[in-house]
């Protein structure tokens, strides 16, 4: 399935600058940017020489920005690999992704977020003869968990585990804080703390698969990151953490496409030239 890069440059702009607090009367006194120029930017009408500007001052990664804004750039296919699988369902005019890992010997399996929409995974896991041992929530936003009640009226044993630090949601969870781990057969998930989005974001590396990989939620998306709601500050360190990971690392967004760390690495416009991957000093 080919997934629209979720932010457009106009996005990426709007939430650099919300994040930041920044009016913007005081951004153009700062980039030397009009007020209406900086409006149109942020309208997805493209100025070159205006969107270097803005993201220069804004401290975003300049040269993505402006690929993005060509649409030049999208990341490279990462392709399918056994034990692992996106399961898209509707989120009005949008897409959400919940994805699904198992453990090819024993048919075991474990989702990763619900989605809004139950029925794409259902029919995946019967499809595949899978049986349903945990659901782990990313964030408790309502796109991300709609689907756990038919998933557990399906299974009715699957535990459903959430951030302790998130706020409660309408089915019954297992608190979990960061080091969380899950063993299911060869694959062994591991949770760590991605805030920003919300205030108990979490990000699940899986081990065990032909590569590995990092279900990021709203924490990253290719070539950029969630709305920080929580804290802009919080949301960049948790892109610096995600993109700590070892670069061959698959990135699973709760939207759109499928990254890697080496991608956004280069690529992420929240990931700035003065993180040490990026750095001329290392």
């Amino acid at each position: 399935m080919i997934l629209p890069v979720e932010d457009e440059f106009s996005d990426i702009l709007s939430k650099a600058q919300k994040g930041q607090g920044i009016s913007t009367e005081v951004l153009a006194e700062r980039c030397g940017v009009s007020e209406s120029k900086i409006r149109d930017a942020r309208r997805g009408e493209f100025d070159e020489a205006a969107a270097k500007a803005i993201a220069s001052e804004l401290g975003l990664n300049v040269e993505a920005v402006l690929r993005i804004a060509k649409g030049d750039w999208r990341p490279a296919d990462v392709g399918e690999f056994e034990g692992f699988a996106l399961v898209c369902s509707a989120f009005y005019d949008w897409q959400v992704n919940a994805y699904v890992a198992w453990d090819t010997d024993s048919g075991r399996a474990v989702a990763v977020d619900a989605g809004t929409d139950a029925k794409p995974m259902i029919e995946l896991l019967e499809g595949k003869g899978l049986e349903l041992d945990a659901i782990i929530l990313t964030h408790a936003h309502r796109d991300h968990f709609e689907g756990v009640g038919a998933l557990r009226k399906r299974w009715p044993a699957a535990r459903v585990f959430l951030s302790g630090k998130e706020d409660a949601i309408p089915y019954e969870t297992e608190a979990i804080e960061e080091g969380f781990r899950f063993e299911l057969g060869f694959l062994s998930i591991e949770g760590f703390d991605t805030p920003g989005h919300t205030g108990g974001g979490m990000t699940f590396l899986i081990r065990g698969l032909s590569r590995p990989v990092a279900v990021v939620g709203d924490a990253l998306f290719a070539g950029s990151m969630g709305g920080a709601n929580v804290s802009y500050e919080a949301g960049l360190e948790s892109v610096r953490r995600i993109l700590s990971l070892s670069e061959e690392t698959v990135l699973a967004p709760g939207h759109g496409p499928l990254t890697t760390v080496l991608e956004e690495r280069a690529m992420n416009c929240f990931a700035a030239s003065s993180l040490p991957w990026n750095s001329s000093e290392t």
